[in-house]
């Protein structure tokens, strides 16, 4: 099969999993569920999350070329944030990401993704309530619009998306470009729309698209630039060429009802 076909037939699974996600969100209230009530303000909403204007986040660390480096291996890393001019110290900072992760080693690039863990050494510890933080890299969104809009979306839906805003990333002082917050589905964020922060948080099974570091983690982004390029130049009949990792099988979408339980201690 052509990689052209086995393409779309990703594009399709993931226009049907967005259609059916829509629609359980338009017919939760028919169905019983209702939206988060009994949410209580926490303080981060407006001091992290005004879409107003673009915030600032510098990450003060002694060895920056060190935790880059180490990337990959998912590792919290103790750092400083000063956010809007306010430290904000002892957080804990990973890369994150599953093929965007890979592939940004893969490219040589420096860009990752970060999730910051505000109370990850001192459970005391949060940022005007916020526990975690992700720092979304948007590089394969030239109009780094997409997430934005999405998560805005959902919000004026009355759907309990998470918060998010443009922030500009420096790294002790020196320019590291323009990043999206995202409040990180946690305690806080379980708080804020419901009013509690214990109980029971689903998060959906992923399904392997050939890549990443999660489902597919042995995928080789430069091999698989080599061989598509390999293919491309012999002119061979491109059904010939082996894409990377598992494919999604159209006729085995994941059952929206299987979860992962985490349980919030």
């Amino acid at each position: 099969m052509s990689t052209s076909k086995r393409l779309d037939r990703v594009c399709v699974a993931a226009l049907v999993l967005a259609l059916l996600i829509a629609a359980l969100a338009v017919c939760a209230p028919a169905l019983g569920f209702e939206a988060g009530s009994g949410g209580v303000t926490l303080g981060y909403e407006t001091r992290l999350f005004d879409t107003t204007t673009v915030h600032t986040i510098d990450i003060v660390m002694d060895d920056w070329e060190g935790f880059i480096d180490g990337c990959e291996d998912e590792e919290y890393v103790m750092c400083s944030l000063i956010i809007d001019g306010e430290e904000q110290p002892g957080a804990g900072i990973r890369a994150k990401g599953n093929t965007s992760l890979s592939s940004v080693a893969a490219y040589g690039n420096d860009r990752y993704s970060f999730k910051v863990e505000f109370d990850h050494y001192d459970s005391s510890l949060s940022c005007y309530g916020l526990d975690k933080l992700n720092l979304n890299n948007i590089i394969q969104d030239n109009t780094y619009m997409k997430d934005y809009l999405s998560y805005q979306m959902m919000n004026a839906f009355g759907v309990d998306a998470p918060l998010c805003s443009f922030v500009y990333v420096t790294v002790n002082g020196q320019d590291f470009g323009l990043y999206l917050a995202v409040e990180g589905v946690e305690e806080a964020f379980l708080q804020r729309n419901y009013g509690n922060d214990y109980g029971q948080l689903y998060k959906p099974d992923s399904i392997s698209m050939g890549g990443g570091r999660g489902n597919g983690r042995d995928f080789d982004m430069e091999s698989w630039q080599e061989e598509f390029q390999e293919a491309q130049e012999s002119g061979e009949d491109q059904s010939s060429f082996q894409f990377p990792g598992e494919m999604p099988d159209m006729g085995q979408m994941p059952d929206m009802g299987q979860m992962i339980q985490v349980r919030l201690e």
